[in-house]
């Protein structure tokens, strides 16, 4: 009946501000045109317009379609490497501890080396500063996934950053946000938002159009203010990466532990001696091999000598209905600054105890399982030696260490798989004896989560237990069903704790009173849950090579059975097994023979009687059963995998479905049949003309490559990790322990945490030397041009190295020639000696790795376009001769060769002289040497000069030197010095440049012909018009007289007034020019008086600022001085 009940109707407001304003709205839309209530019809006015909005569509469309990738990354994902970069004194410690206090909630003082945080359930991050080292810049840049360019806005663009920017190209360019600091040195509003546009045109610029840019406006207790850095954390929690092709090629760490594992007796007798270390960090990039060589940058290349996986020391939580982390959750690994709780390595856990407690301040008792465990005076091994049980009552007590065959465990042949099980049973026992030993008279203990110890001082994050138990919960992870009932109940407890905030840890009674139940029947119990653990494993050795022996039901039965219920009966195939094991185990070269078949009973002899031709042996019977054996071979058969099983048909069978299938194509008629052929002729047609769209290509590789990458996480999934990494390596994501020998022991010596320490994998390819080219550039802002052979430190790959590289262009005619120096705005070709890399791999040029000399270091960029191990560069060579004997068209030059056998060498090479004459070679003449006879297009002079080009092969030297900047002191790292080139030698040296007198030019003095005249025929005389004939006339004899002028009176007084008018005009020019010198020489003082007043206000004004700055630096140089002490 309620459902039939009438609902109230709502009711539109007719009055009052909402309906008011409704109202005033729908007036104005009255108002409107056609098409302003509806635009799109009126959208396509022009076909030319239409189709530039469908091309705009269709490009913005195609832009976002990237080549797709095969997914590589795992599961577990490692952290994400977030560097702050920047120049000095811009902000970046202060961002980095902002960071770190939004996702760790504890404020660090210091901070050194990479810091790895929890930022997600699913997404942990590595912090780590950069500082203003080149060196730094470009291993950070290899590495990173997202930078954060801090910028001063007051100062703008630094160098440092158009140098790392440059760098990021090369090497694969990374995310990039940028973040403008010291905003609150703008005290006008206007200001600042015109520096803010101007910072972000150019930052786009340098980027790409809309890249992040983030504004800290000040700093309060410094700190930046939280809601500015919460919005960048947030970005950066969400910020998704495409993989570069380096990176995803190659496997790399970035060291965040570093030990020094050398003997030290070895230290004690040779200080310098080299060292062993031990590096730890998260595995990145492709899967790594155990004999994988590995290149750190700034050190060499070494050979691994132990590769171990560890525990994460900062898992990501388990988690999978909360929606947000608490406080517990939200972990901080950093070693190197002395932050994090729990450092594992491969035979210890060591837990760092902070008593000072800012997250949980009560009064509460500590937590009790972590004071047990700190107060442990011996080790599991121990406690284990020492225990022993009674199986009767006057029976010798059993001790632990009494050694157990492990063929009684089980019968299966394969050793691994024993001897993970025993692993597994060790665990649960260890598990069981700390608790057991260490609270004997407990019987319940209550922990509540206000009693745990905090995330910084060592306690592991909520959901997983601490020590023992958080290796025994990796265990569980793999054979969950291997646990006892004891077992199951302590994992309960442990989940229904994280609920509820109490876990309970229950002890029986009975270890009170000294009766030790779970040492009772281990024997049983290891062989029961080992083979439990066996029957829900695949064993891929089974499935792929089949088992050795079948084994019968009455072998697995008599297995069972045991007399007493206490002792074993062993079979036959258990001892042929132990004898076989312990044939292993004596000397190879003795021979030890099975159990021999002996010959002298009639029933052995019968066996092999139907061998001989005198046997008894139906040949047709024998052929009958093998084609049986065949038809169980092939007939039938089963899928190990899944169990299922496939039978295959016999001959009545096959013959019963042939004449179905004859009588179903007769009872089709024509028409039927026909119209199937159509049918499957119109799909075939519709499959291959049809359009299915523009995106069907891009959508069928996109969707391969997802398969592909679900394939490769679904490959090893169900496999344990010591098994796993067997066969594809220790995957990424994994913290790993890589322990180097012989490392030299400035690298332990001048350790400094601030500089990067990269592990980066080498393919076999790469350990090779050879020749390297490589299409090169000069930088636009670099102010010089290269020298071929002159010294130049390259960052090519994980690898920086000095080398001597060549400059050349490659002609027309694919001839490689030298090029003493680079092009100015041009491409070149390099080729120097060094590592080889794959193609298309960057390389970045630089001439030196000194910070102090100003302006911008890149020197050059380019990419490897192939390697081999011989050059075929040229140089062009003229050689010089003169004629001494000329004939019609042909001369005898000397001078060029000097004996006949280069001439013959040389014969039929082209030849030119000065006037552009060409000739060619012909043969040798007898005296003197090397001379030779050519022959020329038309006759040449004996003042010509003839030259032949010649091209001459270069030699490169083969020069390869790493930077080892890691071994210098940290005064050093920033001025490694290699090779010098010859000018700076020079000018250390103080050594003038040597001159060569025939390098300069000199005065060409030529003699001056006497030039014959010119004569032209007489008969030509008498032919030409006589406007071209010659019109010679003689000197005459007696010179012109010139007659003088009288002038009349008038005449002479018109001259006279004339003359006294240029008088006039004259002297007034000159009255003029004397006013004009001294209004010039008035106007000059004054000018000279206001530039002296100039200069001294300026004076003024630079002694008032030179006194405030030197007051600046007293009051900087005690600040320091207070801080030193």
């Amino acid at each position: 009946m309620e459902l039939d009940e009438v609902k109230k109707k709502h009711h539109k407001r007719q009055s009052g501000l909402k309906a008011e304003k409704k109202k005033a709205k729908l007036k104005l839309e009255d108002n409107r045109s056609a098409q302003q209530k509806n635009p799109k019809a009126f959208i396509v006015q022009s076909a030319r317009k239409a189709h530039k909005a469908v091309q705009r569509a269709e490009d913005i469309k195609a832009k976002r379609h990237h080549i797709p990738i095969v997914d590589r990354t795992p599961i577990d994902a490692p952290p994400i490497i977030v560097a702050i970069v920047g120049p000095p004194k811009v902000g970046k410690t202060t961002l980095l501890k902002c960071i770190a206090k939004k996702y760790c909630h504890q404020k660090l003082s210091t901070i050194h080396g990479p810091i790895t945080v929890l930022a997600g359930k699913q997404r942990r991050l590595t912090l780590i500063e950069c500082n203003s080292d080149i060196n730094c810049m470009i291993d950070i840049a290899k590495v990173a996934d997202l930078v954060l360019l801090l910028v001063d806005a007051s100062f703008g663009f630094e160098m440092e950053i158009f140098e790392f920017l440059n760098i990021c190209q090369v090497h694969g360019f990374p995310r990039v946000m940028g973040v403008l600091t010291h905003l609150d040195t703008f005290r006008d509003g206007k200001q600042m938002k015109k520096i803010k546009k101007r910072l972000k045109t150019r930052f786009w610029t340098e980027i790409y159009q809309g890249a992040k840019l983030f504004y800290l406006s000040g700093v309060v207790n410094e700190e930046y203010q939280s809601q500015e850095v919460h919005n960048l954390c947030r970005f950066i929690s969400i910020m998704k990466f495409r993989p570069l092709q380096w990176k995803i090629s190659h496997p790399y760490l970035l060291v965040d532990r570093l030990e020094d594992i050398t003997n030290r007796e070895s230290l004690r007798v040779n200080p310098k001696c080299d060292r062993n270390v031990s590096l730890y960090g998260y595995l990145r990039g492709t899967p790594m091999k155990n004999t994988t060589k590995v290149h750190i940058p700034g050190c060499g290349d070494y050979s691994v000598d132990d590769v171990q996986f560890l525990p994460d020391p900062c898992p990501t939580p388990d988690i999978s209905k909360k929606r947000t982390l608490n406080v517990k959750e939200r972990p901080i690994y950093a070693p190197m600054s002395g932050v994090g709780g729990i450092i594992y390595d491969k035979d210890a856990v060591y837990i760092d105890m902070d008593q000072n407690d800012d997250a949980n301040k009560t009064d509460e008792q500590p937590n009790t399982l972590l004071s047990s465990l700190m107060s442990v005076q011996n080790t599991v091994d121990k406690k284990m030696s020492a225990s022993h049980f009674t199986m009767f009552t006057n029976a010798e007590p059993i001790q632990s260490l009494d050694p157990i065959d492990e063929n009684e465990l089980s019968d299966d042949d394969d050793n691994g798989e024993e001897e993970n099980g025993e692993k597994a049973s060790a665990g649960n026992s260890e598990e069981d004896t700390d608790s057991e030993t260490e609270e004997p008279a407990a019987k319940k203990a209550k922990i509540t989560k206000s009693a745990k110890v905090p995330r910084e001082a060592g306690a592991v994050p909520s959901g997983s237990s601490s020590s023992d138990e958080e290796d025994e919960a990796e265990d569980d992870e793999e054979s969950d069903d291997d646990d006892d009932d004891d077992e199951e109940s302590d994992d309960d407890d442990d989940d229904n704790s994280q609920e509820r905030g109490v876990e309970e840890l229950s002890f029986d009674d009975s270890q009170e009173k000294g009766h030790l139940h779970w040492k009772s029947d281990l024997l049983k119990k290891a062989s029961i849950s080992f083979k439990q653990r066996q029957s829900e494993k695949k064993n891929f050795r089974k499935l792929i090579y089949g088992d050795d022996e079948e084994e019968s039901p009455e072998d697995e039965n008599s297995d069972e059975e045991k007399i007493g219920g206490l002792f074993k009966l062993i079979n036959k195939k258990t001892a042929e097994n132990q004898s076989r094991k312990n044939c292993h185990n004596t000397d190879s070269s003795k021979l030890v023979a099975d159990k021999l078949q002996d010959w002298s009973l009639n029933e052995v002899r019968d066996q092999i009687r139907d061998c001989f031709i005198t046997g008894k042996k139906n040949f047709g019977d024998a052929a009958a059963t093998l084609l049986e054996a065949d038809d169980e071979i092939f007939g039938d058969f089963e899928d190990l995998e899944t169990g299922e099983t496939y039978k295959g048909k016999t001959e009545n069978e096959a013959d019963k479905n042939d004449d179905a299938n004859e009588d179903e194509d007769d009872s089709k008629t024509s028409e039927e049949k026909r119209m199937e052929n159509k049918l499957k002729l119109k799909e075939m047609f519709d499959k291959s003309y049809d359009n299915k769209g523009d995106d069907e290509f891009y959508e069928t590789w996109k969707s391969e490559a997802e398969s592909q990458a679900k394939l490769n996480k679904e490959e090893f999934t169900n496999l344990p990790d010591d098994v796993r990494v067997q066969y594809e390596g220790y995957r990424p994501g994994m913290y790993l322990r890589i322990e180097i020998k012989n490392m030299p022991c400035e690298f332990i010596q001048h350790f400094d945490p601030s500089y990067p320490i990269v592990i980066g994998g080498i393919q076999n390819i790469e350990e090779n030397i050879g020749f390297v080219r490589a299409r090169f550039k000069k930088h636009r802002w670099y102010k010089k041009i290269l020298k071929s052979r002159n010294p130049v430190i390259m960052s090519v790959g994980w690898r920086r190295f000095q080398t001597l590289p060549a400059y050349y262009i490659q002609d027309h005619n694919y001839r490689n020639r030298l090029l003493k120096y680079t092009p100015e705005h041009l491409h070149c070709n390099t080729m120097f000696w060094g590592p080889i890399v794959p193609q298309g791999t960057g390389i970045l040029a630089i001439e030196t790795l000194d910070n102090s000399s100003p302006g911008f270091c890149i020197a050059a960029t380019g990419v490897v376009l192939e390697a081999d191990k011989s050059n075929e560069i040229v140089k062009k060579l003229k050689l010089t001769g003169a004629p001494y004997k000329i004939f019609q068209k042909s001369a005898f030059i000397k001078d060029m060769f000097n004996t006949p056998l280069e001439v013959a060498k040389f014969t039929g090479a082209c030849l030119r002289t000065v006037s552009g004459v060409r000739g060619q070679i012909k043969k040798a003449v007898k005296n003197p040497p090397g001379a030779f006879r050519a022959t020329f297009e038309d006759k040449i002079v004996m003042s010509d000069i003839v030259f032949v080009r010649t091209w001459y092969p270069v030699d490169l030297p083969r020069f390869y030197n790493t930077v080892t900047s890691l071994l210098l002191s940290p005064s050093e790292k920033m001025s490694w010095r290699g090779m010098r080139t010859v000018g700076q030698i020079r000018k250390e040296e103080n050594v003038p440049v040597p001159h060569n007198s025939d390098s300069f030019y000199k005065k060409v003095e030529r003699k001056e012909k006497p030039m014959k005249p010119f004569k032209i025929p007489q008969d030509l005389k008498q032919a030409l018009p006589f406007k071209s004939t010659e019109k010679n006339i003689a000197p005459r004899k007696v010179p012109y007289k010139r007659v003088a002028v009288v002038k009349d009176p008038k005449e002479a007084k018109v001259a006279k007034l004339m003359k006294m008018f240029r008088e006039l005009h004259k002297h007034k020019e000159r009255e003029e020019r004397m006013k004009m010198r001294e209004r010039v020489d008035k106007h000059r003082a004054v000018l000279a008086k206001e530039e002296e007043k100039k200069v001294q206000r300026l004076k003024d004004i630079k002694k008032v600022v030179y006194r405030r700055l030197g007051k600046m630096e007293k009051q900087k140089e005690a600040l320091e001085e207070k801080k030193m002490n």
